[in-house]
C-alpha cells in the first residue's frame, strides 16, 4: 500500500521587525519563505504580541538572511488596535 501525506509544517523562524504599519511588516529572516504563501506570525510589540496572518509579498536574500516584506491579511480586531495604539505612539 503506498501512502502519502500532504500538509504544511509549522516552525518557528528566527526574526527581527524592520519596518511595521497596519496594513504589513518587512521582517529580516533566516528562512526563505515562498511569495504568495500565508503564514501566521506573533510580533512582539514591546513585550505584547500582536497575532497576524500575512501573506510573503516579497523574499530576497540579504547578507545574514531574507528581507521578507509581508502583508496582512487577517488580524483579530483586539490586535488590530494594539498595533494602532503601537505605532500611534511611535
Amino acid at each position: 500500500m503506498k501512502s502519502r501525506l500532504r500538509g504544511t509544517a509549522r516552525a518557528e523562524v528566527p526574526g527581527r521587525l524592520l519596518d511595521l504599519s497596519l496594513g504589513g511588516a518587512l521582517l529580516h529572516l533566516q528562512a526563505a519563505l515562498p511569495e504568495g504563501e500565508i503564514h501566521d506570525f506573533g510580533l512582539d510589540l514591546e513585550g505584547e504580541t500582536v497575532s497576524v496572518q500575512a501573506e510573503i509579498r516579497r523574499c530576497r536574500p540579504v547578507r545574514g538572511g531574507y528581507e521578507v516584506g509581508v502583508e496582512f491579511v487577517g488580524i483579530d480586531p483586539r490586535d488590530r488596535r494594539r498595533l494602532q495604539t503601537y505605532l500611534k505612539a511611535r
